[in-house]
């Protein structure tokens, strides 16, 4: 594969040509900042085309040039016909994957392409690209990546940013537009992390499978948009009513346990050393004290202490609910 590096004319390079582009978000704020400061280290990579030319690798780098007002650029480029469409993606793929770890969303674009522009069947993506990607070898894993696609901007970036992994990113792409749409819009305002949102697309789907309803009028009805959108609650205050609306919801008898359960604790008048806990959702049958001491003294007043509360009617009555 012979390339010959050349000073190529920002104009004579079709930059909307996205056939080998897989990177996301494509911003320049931090590349361009350091263009300025010491220039284009490593050329970009251009693949000719008749009379202009196709970025096989350096967007983010070409696009900082051209805002930055050069007039011209410095690139490696291979000659039309010298390598195939596939070739000039590989390389592009290689050429990044040395340097930097790929997030899961440029994952998804790359193994879309490889299945639908270059109509590569599952078992050669399968077998060949995704250990390069060092993705587990899995039909439903590769269609998992491949979905992401499918997702707005903004979430993905939301994903990309909080780290959310692909186990629970793929549990969105199973949503129909509609519907995605609506959760999307409580993920991304409410800065979910992966957890919240696992818990958050379990708790609707499920709740709406049971009770045949649209997930779209589930959110009205339960007014989960209408505290999404309250300017008086903090991001935290929207996730703790949101979640315990869908709670109520999900699990009615729960409910009515856990307020039993709390004003039960309440009564026990606790001391601030000693924290009593209880099963999520009653998934358990155990209840759990933390205790702070700093001597044995104090531990052994905890210890009295607890004495004390074992026998008192409150805790019994705590005892029977689970």
């Amino acid at each position: 594969m012979k390339k010959d590096i050349k000073i190529i004319e920002i104009n004579s390079i079709n930059y909307k040509d996205d056939t080998f582009l897989y990177s996301f978000p494509v911003k320049i704020e931090r590349i361009t900042e350091s263009i300025k400061k010491v220039g284009l280290l490593n050329p970009i990579i251009l693949f000719g085309c008749g009379d202009k030319y196709k970025i096989i690798s350096g967007f983010k780098r070409f696009f900082a040039y051209k805002h930055l007002g050069y007039n011209d650029i410095d690139a490696f480029v291979f000659k039309s016909g010298s390598i195939s469409d596939l070739e000039a993606f590989l390389i592009s793929i290689y050429d990044n994957i040395e340097i930097r770890e790929l997030n899961i969303i440029e994952k998804g674009n790359i193994l879309s392409k490889l299945k639908k522009r270059f109509n590569l069947n599952d078992n050669e993506i399968i077998g060949e690209y995704m250990p390069v990607l060092q993705l587990e070898p899995s039909k439903k894993l590769l269609y998992d990546f491949i979905n992401l696609c499918k997702l707005d901007d903004d979430l993905k970036e939301h994903l990309i940013n909080r780290d959310v992994p692909i186990k629970v990113s793929s549990l969105l792409t199973s949503l129909s537009d509609e519907n995605l749409k609506s959760i999307s819009e409580i993920i991304t305002k409410l800065n979910l992390g992966a957890n919240k949102i696992k818990e958050l697309v379990t708790m609707i789907d499920e709740i709406s499978k049971r009770d045949d309803v649209g997930i779209k009028k589930l959110l009205y009805d339960l007014k989960v948009i209408e505290t999404l959108k309250n300017e008086k609650m903090t991001i935290s205050q929207k996730w703790e009513r949101i979640i315990c609306i869908l709670k109520e919801k999900r699990f009615p008898t729960w409910n009515d346990i856990e307020k039993k359960i709390i004003r039960n604790i309440s009564s026990l008048n606790l001391p601030p050393n000693i924290h009593f806990k209880f099963p999520s959702y009653l998934e358990g049958n155990k209840y759990t004290f933390e205790l702070e001491f700093s001597n044995s003294n104090e531990l052994k007043n905890i210890g009295m202490k607890l004495i004390d509360i074992s026998e008192r009617k409150e805790f019994l009555e705590l005892i029977e609910l689970i």
